[in-house]
């Protein structure tokens, strides 16, 4: 076990050990999604204001010692790392999800594809079952909004192509996730138009103007009118 890589996807709770795959248990996720959203590290006090935040610090600290201990007779010692006070996931032997995804989260555009969607949606989807602690709010929130750019980016990369079926599954696809979502109602309108579907590109242009008035008191942006005044 000492020597095997240890991939763990914590946003869809599962844990990849050499060939055997295993789910974790509700507290191993949390505490090995706060241990990689620290990547450099993090102190005993600070772990155990995040996952036990209602419970004195003594019983904090020992619920804190016991999960760490549950944690390396399942994956081993070398699990974990200790820099001074602080703990961290052993890089050298580990992986994470989250990881793979902040690596790439800054340049959607680079990184498009179909098999990244499918991971993405897959730990969001997975992620979503269970009460997120207020404390990875923020870190789901930006996952979501990696999603939906690299979904809309594959749309506008078929508009592109002339592939209009997929652009348009493509574009649904995004706005399933964010009714809001401009860059997608714009691909799907443009997609009807390379059709020369005017009466498709009106009906989703009032479908879009409704969600945006029902959701944000807000009307469609100049441009996506103006495409619809084009195609007169």
């Amino acid at each position: 076990m000492k020597n095997q890589r240890i991939h763990l996807e914590v946003l869809s709770g599962s844990a990849l050990l050499g060939e055997e795959r295993f789910a974790l248990a509700r507290g191993e996720r949390e505490l090995l999604l706060a241990l990689a959203l620290h990547r450099r590290g993090i102190g005993t006090e600070r772990v155990t204001e995040l996952l036990w935040p209602q419970i004195a610090a003594p019983i904090g600290r020992n619920r804190l010692y016991v999960a760490l201990h549950r944690l390396r007779r399942r994956f081993g010692g070398d699990l974990l790392a200790r820099d001074g006070g602080s703990y961290r996931l052993d890089d050298a032997r580990v992986r994470v999800d989250l990881w793979n995804f902040a690596e790439l989260w800054d340049l959607p555009e680079h990184h498009a594809s179909e098999e990244l969607v499918a991971q993405l949606e897959s730990a969001t989807n997975a992620a979503a079952l269970y009460e997120i602690p207020e404390w990875l709010a923020p870190t789901y929130r930006r996952l979501e909004e990696f999603a939906q750019a690299v979904r809309t980016t594959l749309a506008e990369r078929a508009l592109g192509a002339g592939e209009i079926d997929r652009s348009v599954r493509l574009a649904r696809r995004a706005l399933a996730f964010d009714e809001c979502d401009e860059r997608a109602w714009s691909v799907l309108i443009r997609s009807h138009l390379v059709a020369r579907d005017r009466l498709g590109a009106l009906r989703d242009y009032r479908s879009y103007s409704r969600a945006l008035m029902r959701e944000l008191q807000a009307t469609p942006a100049y441009e996506i009118a103006h495409l619809l005044d084009s195609a007169r």
